[in-house]
This record gives structure tokens, sequence and C-alpha cells, in this order.
């Protein structure tokens, strides 16, 4: 069972899922993780691109035919992760997932949630 599972709702997000799992990766060196990508069918090929990093990169593929929308994507990522702790995070790269490992510190010192804000003293 991965410690991390980081779950990524996309809709024609192909252009940015190369270096977010890129970035994931590199942010979470060293720690058992895996990436759960939930697409709503997206016509620009996001699946097909995920699935092609799957080779590289510890991602599971969610394609999604008859369901849409962000919030059921999130669930369906929950259901099909295996990790100890879940994360949600944008395909967009609006998101750093190099404060992911934070995240995970402040549940380990015994947070019961842990979410990121712009809008936080050290955000942006």
């Amino acid at each position: 069972m991965p410690r991390l599972s980081v779950i990524v709702p996309t809709y024609n997000e192909s252009q940015n899922l190369t270096a977010l799992a890129a970035r994931i990766h590199q942010a979470l060196d060293g720690l058992d993780y895996e990436i759960v990508v939930v697409d709503d069918d997206s016509p620009d090929g996001t699946a097909q691109i995920a699935q092609t990093l799957s080779s590289t990169y510890p991602i599971t593929v969610v394609c999604r035919k008859q369901e849409r929308g962000l919030a059921t994507a999130v669930v369906s990522g929950f259901i099909h992760a295996k990790g100890e702790v879940f994360a949600v995070i944008d395909a967009d790269l609006q998101h750093p997932p190099e404060i992911i490992l934070n995240l995970l510190r402040a549940l380990d010192d015994g947070a019961d949630v842990a979410i990121a804000s712009r809008y936080m003293p050290g955000g942006g």
C-alpha cells in the first residue's frame, strides 16, 4: 500500500500531464506514492497520455465515459486510490506539487486535515 495517493481529476489536460507527473515525482522523491488520474473522457487524449506516462511514473488511469464533474471525479479517485493518505491536486499546474510534502508533514504532526491556501502566510 502506498503512503500517499495523489488524485488528479482531468478534462483536456493533455498539455500539462507530463510536467505535472514529473513535478510530483520530483517533489515526492523517496516516498511511496501513486498518482490516480481520473479523466472525464477528454477529447484531447488526456487519458492516453496518462496511460503512456504510467510506464515511467506510478500512475493509475480511471476513464469515466458517462459521469462528469470535479466532485464526482475526486470521489472516483478516492475509490480507486490505494494509499494511506489522499491528496487532491489540479492538473493545470496552479497547485504546486512541491508543497504536498508540507501537507503530509502537517498530518504526521497530528492534523486531521491539511489544506494549502494562497491566502495564508507563505501562500502565493
